[in-house]
């Protein structure tokens, strides 16, 4: 089983043409013989959006590649509500479901959230809350519990699909960042990129992961694009392609797709 991960496409943040990336796309998959292809969060600014590329991109490939989503805070802004989110919408979206990619592996999917960790006491909620909603994208997002809650929600759901995988080797794809090894804080003096901090995971979710049969975990949500990091059995993967636009430039080349195949995840099993 051959699977492939890519995350934060941002197609129409980028100024992608589409139809086109899809058909490109769609044959690099089937030229490297994968069989499944996930995609970990943030291809549009609108789960509409995103759903559509997804399912367009499983008619274009039939049963030759099979096609996975999850959604990221991106995808979440727009289009959907938070019930949506939190249910079976579409056969081919993965949160909180499982798909075994052979006798003795499993692959869980969660969009996860972030619950502050990453800055400690630095900051008080409220603060944070308003610096969300001052500079964030996820300011757009409807939800009826607050991001920690939410965060303890998606957490008790990955946890209660590692017990239900028994002793499987698990793993787990997410949207967001999952271990402080990956953050970078900053000094009183740019308290705004500190406080983003808070904004993009939890290391609690390392901690789950790293006592479970998980042996990779992969993730999107940091454009900074770490190495992999090993951390006991377990491997740590940033699939996040990032941004490519006049105000922020995050890729090593110019090329779409060239920053795709080098972002790409792709694992064996």
């Amino acid at each position: 089983m051959k699977v492939a991960f890519s995350s934060d496409n941002h197609l129409d943040l980028n100024k992608i043409n589409v139809e086109r990336i899809m058909n490109v796309q769609a044959l690099y998959l089937l030229n490297a013989s994968i069989n499944l292809y996930v995609i970990a969060g943030d291809l549009f600014n609108d789960f509409e959006k995103t759903l559509t590329y997804v399912r367009d991109m499983q008619t274009l490939l039939a049963d030759k590649v099979q096609i996975r989503f999850i959604a990221g805070n991106h995808d979440m802004a727009k289009g959907v509500t938070y019930e949506e989110l939190e249910s079976d919408i579409d056969p081919l979206y993965l949160h909180n479901k499982f798909i075994d990619l052979t006798p003795t592996v499993r692959l869980i999917g969660n969009n996860g959230w972030y619950d502050y960790d990453f800055v400690g006491d630095t900051y008080t909620d409220a603060q944070i809350q308003q610096f969300k909603q001052t500079f964030w994208y996820d300011r757009r997002i409807q939800q009826p519990v607050t991001d920690k809650e939410r965060f303890n929600r998606n957490m008790a759901q990955i946890q209660a699909q590692l017990d239900a995988a028994d002793r499987r080797q698990t793993v787990v794809v997410s949207h967001f960042v999952p271990r402080s090894d990956y953050i970078k804080r900053f000094p009183a003096s740019n308290q705004r990129l500190d406080m983003a901090n808070a904004l993009l995971g939890s290391s609690k979710l390392g901690k789950i992961l790293d006592n479970s049969y998980t042996v990779a975990t992969v993730t999107g949500h940091l454009h900074l694009h770490p190495a992999p990091l090993k951390v006991g059995n377990n491997t740590y993967y940033n699939a996040a392609v990032g941004y490519h636009t006049v105000r922020v430039n995050e890729w090593d080349s110019d090329d779409f797709m060239t920053e795709w195949q080098r972002r790409l995840v792709v694992l064996d099993f």
